[in-house]
């Protein structure tokens, strides 16, 4: 049973989506995290050069620190934000700013040049700029230090909105790009119902390949459906001849029996009756012979195609297969068989090898061993040979073609038509065999059944 699962469109939907969904927010985070250091880089610039304005108008004078802080050292700063400031001497007094303003500082590495650092003043998160200013006085520390400080508000507003733009670009430019994908996926799978279409709008009986061009992609799926069409229409084909067979074959008796029947009812003589009688005893008997050929050789076109192959020891297949035929034979023959010590290992169907290998014994038996029946297996090289060789008259050199097709007209007086040899011929073109007729060195007749012999046993 077919279970419909969920759409191979959507699935592929689903997961271009999921991957478009991972890649912005990667790309946003990346874009928030440089947006960030970006603004960081460009208010940390202003905010040192704010301080070294201040710095440039800090000197010494009269043992003292003086400061004249330029307004335009303010007017750069971002309006948003609050300021703080503060200036002190080398003995750590505040010559200007804010005198609560005490933030630590690094002495060791005024040298350095500005520094920049966070902060915290009033409970607010700020960003400082500090920056000693060498003075001519003695002592250990011997500069003069300003520390400029901003909140942060102006540097987060601006990443913020940055990234928010930069947000609304990657979701605009996402949904486009699924659209596009949803497009672009439906087209790629529009070969998907092109076969689909040429398979529904097929004819019952049309099982010849499909004839489309598909993509790469999908020509091994054409390719398995136009094998499964093929073996589906030798398969119909077998079913029709073996119905066509049987009803040809079958007519020819079934009214000679009809017509038997007919004038047994109409004949009174005695004699008349037993002679009509015994005409459709015989009629009768080919009837169900014939029906039991049509459905083995049914069975071996059947057999050929779904039967697995296992490994046989042939040998022992022939030999249960003579203990049954013979056990019935009233006559006396000389019955033999030569065969290995070691198994003959054939790989190959025992049904249909038995059906094989019965019909050929029926025959000998029947038609052929006037005084003996010889069964000869032997191993040749690759090759595992099957004789059956009887004193019999066999079968005319110009007849051994015409036997091995189905319905082939009997030989001599026989009446009807046989399927025995051409339900052998289809065993072994299913096993890979081949089946010859000849003679012996004796001069008798010989019916020969070769096989392949299974990989390690030819080794």
């Amino acid at each position: 049973m077919i279970v419909a699962g969920r759409s191979l469109y959507t699935r592929l939907v689903m997961r271009v989506g999921i991957v478009l969904t991972i890649s912005s927010a990667v790309l946003l985070i990346a874009i928030w995290i440089s947006t960030q250091l970006a603004a960081n880089e460009a208010y940390d610039r202003i905010l040192s050069g704010s301080a070294l304005q201040i710095a440039e108008n800090t000197w010494y004078q009269n043992g003292a620190v003086n400061v004249d802080v330029p307004l335009a050292a303010f007017s750069m700063l971002t309006a948003g934000d609050q300021v703080f400031y503060v200036v002190i001497d080398p003995d750590g007094r505040t010559v200007a700013g804010d005198p609560d303003f005490k933030p630590e500082i690094p002495w060791n590495k005024l040298e350095d040049g500005p520094l920049l650092q966070d902060g915290a003043y009033l409970d607010t998160p700020v960003r400082m700029a500090i920056i000693g200013r060498r003075m001519p006085v003695a002592g250990e520390h011997p500069w003069a230090v300003i520390v400029l400080a901003q909140t942060n508000n102006a540097r987060m507003s601006f990443a913020k909105s940055v990234g928010t733009r930069a947000l609304l670009v990657i979701l605009a430019m996402g949904v486009l790009t699924l659209i596009a994908a949803m497009f672009t996926l439906y087209q790629a799978l529009s070969p998907l119902k092109k076969i689909e279409a040429a398979i529904r709008e097929r004819d019952l009986n049309d099982l010849s390949p499909l004839s489309i061009t598909v993509p790469v992609e999908t020509h091994a799926l054409v390719s398995s459906i136009n094998a499964f069409m093929q073996r589906l229409a030798v398969h119909r084909a077998t079913m029709r001849r073996v119905i066509g067979d049987a009803a040809h074959q079958l007519r020819t008796p079934v009214t000679a029996l009809i017509s038997q029947m007919e004038l047994l009812s109409a004949q009174h003589d005695e004699e008349g009756r037993r002679h009509h009688l015994d005409r459709l005893r015989t009629r009768t008997r080919h009837l169900g012979a014939l029906v039991n050929q049509l459905i083995n050789h049914a069975m071996v076109q059947h057999r050929s195609d779904t039967a697995a192959l296992e490994s046989i020891d042939l040998a022992q297949l022939v030999r249960q297969e003579m203990a049954d035929m013979l056990s019935h034979q009233e006559r006396l023959l000389d019955l033999a068989m030569e065969a290995p010590e070691q198994p003959c290992l054939i790989m190959g169907d025992a049904i249909s090898l038995r059906e094989a290998i019965k019909n050929v014994l029926g025959n000998a038996l029947q038609y052929g061993a006037a005084s003996f029946l010889h069964v000869q297996l032997e191993r040749k090289e690759t090759q595992i040979e099957l004789r059956i060789v009887d004193d019999g008259p066999g079968i005319p050199e110009a007849d051994w073609e015409r036997i091995r097709k189905p319905f082939s007209p009997r030989s001599g007086e026989r009446m009807g038509a046989s399927l025995g040899l051409s339900i052998v011929e289809e065993v072994m073109r299913a096993h890979g065999g081949q089946l010859r007729f000849g003679y012996s060195g004796a001069g008798s007749f010989m019916v020969v059944l070769s096989f392949p012999a299974q990989p390690d046993e030819a080794a």
